[in-house]
């Protein structure tokens, strides 16, 4: 066997051998990165336009057909994980993971006694296996999948637009059946304010179009070198978020859109301190406010949703763990959320709440994931690819403000851009490697490489004696 084998399945590289990976992922296999690439992009279009899917599924009597959207996650890594073990190495991504379900799984069939909602919880969570491994695919994106995300941009706030003004779509207040689950797309909220109304547009509901659409202005935000072309990109997208009522996304969206837009030696930095922050509101805000009274009005732009959360959600979610939990290893894999659906549908809880779920999936484990991640978000970028590293803090802070309110990780999307966010920053912070091939630029785009350049030049030029 190999060196370059051996150190290939580590993750790291000695004396030099280089890392074998393609593109921007984490993908060794140079054969399977197309298949990554492609699944990742089915994926994305069937999110974003899952309505008319799952309508056309109804219309066709195999609304359980959208399950097969989960195999585009499945089989790569299925095959990428055999490939590897053909060569005797496996990637050190696929231990932890593997370890981690295994681990959290048990525990879940210790308190509750539920197989399948362990693997509810590994559908739930296998987003982010598969969006680390891509990493840069969808973080950096170039040439096809840059354009994809330009187009699903442009359809999601024209679907938002054409709800939102009242085009009846035939979907609207759906509810399909997929196994003995209820499936609500594009729930009908009976709010007859135009203003008020939430909308789903092509999306299956307000929640997916408010998780999605912020990803998808951040990474196109960080391809674009002009600050006006930023803050074009940015205002419709903070307005296209605002036209769906969802507070949380809204509320976390704009200082990260604003932060995207500061001059280059001031973003990463400034990201990194919207993260931490967003990151312990969401954990201290449902520990801190509990049997607060909070006086509310009424309606979608009132702090009604957040009353309810407060008086309701989370105790009765802290509740169901406490009564549940196995010591201090949180209620299992799989312990609140979707998965109840399954064995628990009377104590159903949403969570509402990106820590309160870490908690109840992974008990104190969740403390060490959550620092784990902010240990790579705080790095230095040894790569030199600050733009990188600048859109996957930027889609961690996201995620972790409008965890504040929702329980992210169970979103397919941002489930999986949060994966990829995480693969990138321990692609670019961790593992030192090669200089990659960089397309030609469009006159929006501009390599890392050249960025790096000017903030040399500029540096250079500051830091020259002057002439007496």
């Amino acid at each position: 066997m190999s060196d370059t084998i051996l150190l290939a399945g580590s993750g790291y590289q000695r004396s030099k051998v280089p890392v074998p990976v393609t593109g921007a992922s984490n993908i060794d296999v140079p054969g399977l990165a197309a298949v990554f690439a492609c699944c990742a992009a089915l994926y994305l279009v069937i999110y974003a336009l899952e309505a008319p899917v799952r309508y056309g599924l109804y219309l066709a009597g195999k609304d359980s057909f959208i399950l097969l959207r989960d195999g585009l996650m499945a089989v790569p890594l299925i095959l990428l994980c055999a490939a590897q073990a053909n060569q005797l190495r496996l990637h050190p991504a696929f231990l932890a993971f593997g370890v981690a379900m295994a681990f959290h799984g048990l525990v879940l069939m210790g308190t509750v006694g539920s197989v399948t909602g362990a693997a509810y919880g590994v559908k739930v969570v296998m987003n982010l296996l598969f969006g680390f491994f891509v990493a840069g695919m969808l973080i950096a994106p170039q040439g096809r999948m840059l354009r994809l995300f330009a187009v699903l941009w442009v359809l999601i706030m024209i679907g938002i637009i054409l709800d939102k003004w009242g085009l009846p779509f035939p979907w609207t207040g759906m509810t399909t059946q997929v196994g003995d689950l209820n499936v609500d797309v594009s729930k009908d909220w009976q709010i007859s304010d135009p203003f008020a109304r939430r909308v789903a547009g092509f999306t299956r509901s307000s929640i997916a179009v408010a998780a999605i659409l912020p990803c998808l202005a951040i990474v196109l935000m960080c391809r674009m070198r002009s600050l006006r072309w930023r803050m074009a990109l940015a205002l419709p997208s903070v307005i296209g978020v605002f036209l769906t009522t969802q507070k949380g996304s809204l509320i976390a969206f704009v200082p990260i859109a604003f932060l995207l837009c500061l001059p280059s030696v001031l973003r990463l930095g400034w990201l990194r301190i919207c993260f931490l922050g967003f990151l312990l509101l969401a954990a201290g805000l449902p520990l801190f406010t509990h049997g607060l009274h909070l006086d509310h009005g009424d309606g979608v732009f009132s702090m009604e949703s957040l009353f309810l959360r407060i008086a309701y959600t989370w105790p009765d979610a802290w509740d169901w763990i406490a009564r549940n939990q196995m010591l201090v290893f949180g209620v299992g894999l799989g312990g609140i959320g979707g998965p109840q659906r399954l064995y628990a549908p009377s104590a159903f809880n949403p969570a509402d709440n990106i820590a309160v779920l870490l908690y109840a999936y992974f008990g104190l484990f969740a403390v060490l994931y959550a620092a784990m991640t902010a240990w790579l978000a705080f790095k230095p970028v040894a790569s030199g690819k600050i733009r990188r590293a600048e859109a996957s803090v930027a889609i961690l802070a996201f995620a972790a403000g409008y965890g504040v309110v929702l329980s992210v990780i169970e979103d397919q999307a941002a489930c999986l851009f949060l994966g990829a966010a995480v693969g990138t920053l321990w692609r670019e912070t961790i593992i030192t490697r090669p200089e990659e091939p960089q397309a030609i630029p469009s006159q929006m785009e501009v390599p890392d490489d050249r960025e790096q350049q000017q903030r040399s030049a500029t540096r250079n030029r500051q830091l020259r004696p002057g002439r007496i």
